[in-house]
């Protein structure tokens, strides 16, 4: 009888948008461990056979958009293949800016899916992620907008985000309104009490469901990591997580390993060409169309895909100056709307009013791969940008790629390269960047489109 060798994977995730997932892998393979994502939930055999082949596995899906029933079906099965394969540490990468809500894209209800699937598991709560400018402290959360930093309801951003408006930074309270109860909660004081010796935090979650944990420095990160690995020894460990948890994994494991190879180096080679496809409505998104105009970029705005249906001419249009632009080497930004003041954004949500949750994200998502994939078949474009968490989402999915895997990062922009994965050949092998719409400085599609080299 053959025994199947153990499984090399010592983390499994699922990130709630594809931009939010794609920086999640990135945390990890800065670190040296190999990382795959799926786009889409492969099935039990396809993730067995990729924890037997790297050290953490990925799905990205929809779970953001969607509201409480389709978030249960999106989820489950996957959650319960992750249970198939036993690996004691679970991650649903949720946004480092916590913005969710009750009716959409409720991460309250998240939690008790998994709860459901592993019932004697413990849920910590990290949405700190130091690095990118998130931090909780004494359990209210923190976000950095430009150089300042704000308290999550008093953000300029998402205290006014279109669909989930945060309006409570106790990240407990807004747990509480959505269906979970995270009672306990890990404070500064006790993660610097305990910065050198954190397994002996464990005796303080012993009776514990879950709890939230502050953090405000990279070292919180790692200390909140090296407990959340000791205690997933004894049994599951579910975790409520931003990128920046996935950072303190990454270093906490290579730091118990003594390993003394080098950190992986990020390069990305220039270019000659770039298309930048942005569903995000956010001041930052706007202002990185508006450099890349003038640094010579075509910008080109998208009509509503309703009105595109019905006019077909508007689209074909849209097509044709897109690829011949590119065929003559000029880089193209197509985006929907320039920031949260665009007159086209209210006409946007008014045209949409009755559509379900993630509707209109769905249908931005089959605009832009067809766009995408006209673009890499004929003017043989190699770099893609999707700018926005739920539309990227729907686009990666919607131009068929199967999975990526991380090329190289700017971890300054926070911007994260990979390499599709696709049975297409006209798409397996491009490269992409996937970034929500608070990621980046102004000049980032210049940098996309030009290359860097960090060591």
């Amino acid at each position: 009888m053959t025994v199947e060798p153990p499984l090399r994977a010592k983390l499994l995730f699922y990130g709630d948008d594809f931009t939010g997932a794609a920086d999640n892998a990135a945390q990890f393979a800065r670190h040296g461990l190999r990382t795959q994502l799926f786009f889409h939930h492969p099935g039990l055999k396809a993730l067995r056979q990729a924890a037997h082949q790297c050290d953490v596995v990925g799905v990205a899906g929809t779970a953001r958009s969607l509201d409480m029933a389709g978030m249960t079906e999106e989820l489950l099965p996957v959650l319960q293949d992750f249970a198939a394969l036993k690996i004691p540490l679970v991650q649903y990468k949720c946004c480092s800016t916590f913005d969710s809500s009750p009716q959409v894209g409720s991460l309250g209800h998240a939690m008790s899916l998994m709860k459901k699937t592993w019932p004697t598991s413990f849920l910590p709560v990290v949405a700190a992620a130091p690095a990118f400018g998130r931090y909780t402290v004494f359990g209210h959360h923190f976000a950095r907008a430009g150089s300042d930093i704000f308290r999550l309801d008093r953000h300029p951003v998402m205290s006014v985000h279109p669909v989930t408006p945060m309006h409570e930074s106790d990240l407990q309270t807004v747990l509480q309104t959505q269906g979970f109860d995270c009672t306990a909660h890990v404070d500064l004081r006790r993660l610097d009490q305990y910065a050198d010796e954190p397994l002996a935090m464990l005796e303080h979650l012993s009776d514990r469901d879950s709890a939230l944990f502050d953090g405000y420095t990279q070292h919180h990160m790692v200390t909140t990591a090296a407990c959340l690995s000791a205690l997933s020894q004894q049994r599951t460990v579910c975790a409520m997580a931003s990128q920046g948890l996935a950072h303190g994994f990454g270093q906490y494991w290579r730091e118990s390993c003594g390993s003394q190879n080098p950190l992986p180096t990020q390069s990305l080679a220039p270019t000659d060409k770039l298309l930048v496809l942005s569903g995000s409505c956010s001041v930052l998104s706007a202002a990185q169309i508006e450099h890349a105009r003038q640094a010579g970029f075509l910008c080109l705005r998208m009509e509503h895909p309703a009105r595109l249906a019905q006019e077909v001419t508007l689209w074909k249009d849209l097509q044709s100056n897109m690829v011949q632009a590119l065929q003559s080497g000029q880089s193209v930004v197509i985006y929907t709307a320039l920031g949260p003041a665009d007159p086209q954004a209210d006409a946007w949500r008014s045209l949409t009013a009755e559509w379900a949750p993630g509707e209109l994200s769905r249908r931005i998502g089959h605009c832009f791969s067809e766009l995408a994939a006209m673009a890499f078949r004929e003017a043989s474009l190699t770099r893609l940008v999707v700018a926005g968490g739920d539309s990227s989402s729907y686009t990666m999915r919607a131009l068929g790629a199967q999975a990526l895997q991380p090329l190289a990062s700017h971890f300054g922009q926070n911007a994260h390269f990979a390499a599709l994965v696709s049975r297409d050949k006209d798409i397996d092998g491009k490269e992409v960047l996937l970034k929500g719409g608070q990621v980046g400085s102004d000049h980032l599609y210049s940098l996309a489109l030009e290359g860097f080299s960090q060591g």
